[in-house]
């Protein structure tokens, strides 16, 4: 099975103004923000503002999230990420008629992924592990994935639609499930804590640490 480190995405990076223009134009802030206030919140000038808008500046990373999250459009948002490769696209806002509608294809999505999940440990329990994987399993591997990957779309429908209908942000969800998953520590809070793990574990087993 072949690994590419290369970010997928429908946008190319000259369509970085696109996306900041439409964060700009659709601002979800409770205020109208102007050229110089937005460029007060983000450290810059009303003229670089207008010229990121108008395709006369291309921002830096950095700069361009902090642009469209100034602007709370999460469409935006999303759009920029997927950009960078780091989440797919946005659905289309006409496919997202309401919040149950939305909730209702989570609950298909979920079942779905449920689905293929058990497949998949079916398949992984009658694997012999020496075995190469074959082109049969990896289908049965990549739809999994493919089934996750539409549930992650899903979810963010659903925190897009709470946000826009009813004004709950979706960085609330990200801070309490930070907060919950540190608690419970089953996230790596801390680099130099998991390579100090891994150190432990290789001399369990009898081997060596680097």
């Amino acid at each position: 099975m072949g690994n590419s480190n290369e970010p997928i995405s429908l946008y190319s990076r000259s369509r970085i103004h696109d996306i900041c223009e439409y964060a700009f134009r659709h601002q979800r802030t409770g205020e109208q923000l102007t050229y110089e206030t937005l460029g007060k919140k983000i450290g810059r000038s009303a003229r670089w503002v207008s010229d990121v808008i108008n395709g006369r500046t291309t921002p830096m990373r950095e700069d361009a999230e902090d642009f469209v999250q100034a602007c709370g459009n999460h469409y935006a948002i999303r759009m920029l990420k997927h950009l960078y490769g780091d989440a797919p696209p946005p659905t289309d806002p006409r496919l997202m008629g309401s919040l149950t509608v939305s909730l209702n294809n989570l609950i298909k999505q979920c079942r779905d992924v449920i689905k293929e999940a058990e497949a998949v440990i079916e398949w992984e329990r009658k694997k012999l592990p020496w075995k190469p994987i074959t082109q049969d399993d990896e289908r049965i591997l990549t739809h999994l994935g493919k089934q996750i990957e539409d549930l992650f779309q899903a979810g963010d429908d659903v925190h897009i639609l709470m946000d826009e209908r009813y004004g709950i942000d979706p960085v609330i969800h990200q801070h309490n499930w930070l907060a919950e998953a540190r608690a419970m520590e089953i996230v790596v809070s801390d680099p130099r804590e998991l390579m100090r793990r891994e150190r432990q574990e290789a001399l369990m087993m009898g081997g060596t640490s680097r």
